[in-house]
């Protein structure tokens, strides 16, 4: 136990030290009345530095119009200079903050991107099952399925987990793909965990299964699957068969040569107050 740890800690000091990770992600939303929406998002770690960009595309013109069209956004925290920076690359505009500045407002970031953070659950999946009454969750029906045999995706050995929960609402379908290769996931998270709490900040996790979030949320026991996920599924219908669907799935994740360009941005981008 303890040489597994030691290897364990090794790898991580490797990794920060000498190279950084990569992460490439894409979410694809249809939804009632917004449309098909995808999120394609790409993360950069080393030791004391972390990059996040995402562009978002929405095919529906009118809700694309809204928004001010197609968005490419991102956010750069920096723990050697203790600064953050939010910029839009569509504008070629960006803004700082030192930590300094965070830690005075009580660990909050006081800049913001125009884009806002989506999450991989929907939003508010959780929420939804907490407010239902106990007379609706009784008539809850859960059934859950954990395949025997792995399977190959991206690159990694996961096994799938099915969850399906019926209630008066219509049903919603979770699929989960998790693999227990997990050592660049944790190095990643943790990068970014660290500089959030460097400038007393709290960093706000993605649930490592949703379908397990949802099932303790609703005091349903369950067999637990460890590991991380690389690709994510979830659809809700309801009883006309309308509703809503979701796809989360790991493009990439690699272990590349240290590359101090991936942490800056161009020279070209004005500095502004704040972003629009």
């Amino acid at each position: 136990m303890n040489y597994r740890f030691v290897v364990f800690f090794c790898l991580v000091v490797n990794i920060s030290a000498q190279t950084q990770v990569v992460v490439q992600e894409v979410m694809f939303m249809d939804a009632p009345y917004v449309g098909e929406v995808t999120t394609t998002t790409t993360k950069y770690a080393s030791d004391g530095l972390f990059r996040q960009e995402s562009s978002i595309e929405v095919d529906r013109f009118l809700i694309r119009m809204a928004m001010g069209g197609n968005k490419k956004l991102g956010s750069v925290l920096d723990g050697k200079s203790e600064s953050r920076i939010v910029y839009d690359a569509n504008d070629e505009e960006y803004a700082m903050e030192t930590f300094n500045t965070i830690r005075a407002n009580d660990g909050t970031p006081t800049l913001k991107t125009t884009m806002g953070r989506m999450n991989m659950g929907g939003g508010s999946s959780e929420g939804r099952e907490n407010n239902n009454s106990d007379e609706e969750e009784e008539k809850s029906e859960y059934d859950r399925t954990i395949s025997e045999s792995m399977e190959r995706v991206v690159g990694f050995d996961v096994r799938k987990v099915t969850t399906k929960i019926k209630s008066n609402d219509g049903l919603v379908l979770i699929e989960e793909w998790l693999t227990t290769d997990t050592t660049l996931f944790h190095f990643v998270s943790k990068v970014e965990v660290d500089l959030v709490q460097s400038y007393g900040g709290e960093k706000r996790n993605t649930p490592r299964s949703f379908s397990e979030s949802m099932l303790t949320s609703a005091e349903q026991e369950f067999e637990s699957v460890p590991g991380q996920m690389v690709k994510y599924t979830m659809e809700m219908k309801d009883e006309d068969d309308d509703g809503f669907k979701m796809v989360w799935k790991l493009k990439s994740i690699t272990e590349v040569p240290y590359k101090a360009s991936d942490f800056e941005i161009y020279k070209s981008f004005k500095k502004v107050d704040e972003l629009d």
